[in-house]
Formats: structure tokens, C-alpha cells, sequence
């Protein structure tokens, strides 16, 4: 059988969680992120811990945390002992899936529109 790890995840020197899956088809992300935005000068500075369960495809959430400048992330690589996710995300339907897919083709094809060869 193949070693487990997830992470064990600490925020200013206090521990956050221990995220993992007691499996070994599934995904762990620690996930730092700072978003800008010109166009309504918002800002983001987060920082997420989740996963999925690949057998499954659903998909759980350990941490997310609002970050400032000067905060201390630090992330430890353990192999047990991991915490039950604090939320669950709902599946979506096939439906819902292709709506999605749908939306971002439209928005991208009026973005590239003078890049596409016309015939």
C-alpha cells in the first residue's frame, strides 16, 4: 500500500488543521492566493486548505482563512492523524456542468473574436 500524506497547517504558529484523506485515490491543496483587480480595485488575500475524494469526485474543505501582510503560513507534510473536513461542497449535476462549460465558450468566444479565423 502506498503512504498517505496530507498536511499539517499552521497560521501565525497556531495549527489551523491536518488535512487529509485516509485513502489513497484523493487530492490535498494548500492554496495561497492575492487577487487584484483593476476593474473594481478589489482585493484578496486568502488562503484555502481542501481536497477531493477522487473516487467520488466530491469535494471538502479543512481551512479558509482571510491572510494579512506579515501573517506566517507554514505547512508540515504529515501521514496520519488528519482532520475531518469542516464543510462539503455539493456535486454538481451534468447539467450544471455543461451550463458552466456553455458560459465561459460564449465569454471566450466574444473575447477572441478577432483572433478567430473567419471562413
Amino acid at each position: 500500500m502506498k503512504k498517505i500524506f496530507g498536511f499539517k497547517v499552521s497560521l501565525n504558529e497556531q495549527v489551523i488543521c491536518r488535512a487529509g484523506f485516509e485513502k489513497e485515490d484523493s487530492i490535498v491543496t494548500c492554496i495561497l492566493h492575492s487577487v487584484r483587480r483593476a476593474n473594481d480595485e478589489s482585493e484578496e488575500l486568502n488562503m484555502q486548505i481542501g481536497g477531493m475524494n477522487s473516487e467520488t469526485h466530491q469535494h471538502f474543505d479543512w481551512a479558509i482563512n482571510a491572510l494579512d501582510a506579515g501573517d506566517k503560513v507554514t505547512i508540515e507534510v504529515i501521514s496520519d492523524n488528519f482532520d475531518k473536513p469542516v464543510s462539503e461542497r455539493k456535486n454538481l449535476s451534468e447539467e450544471e456542468i455543461l451550463e458552466r462549460k456553455l458560459k465561459q465558450y460564449y465569454r471566450l468566444k466574444e473575447e477572441l473574436k478577432d483572433h478567430i479565423d473567419k471562413e
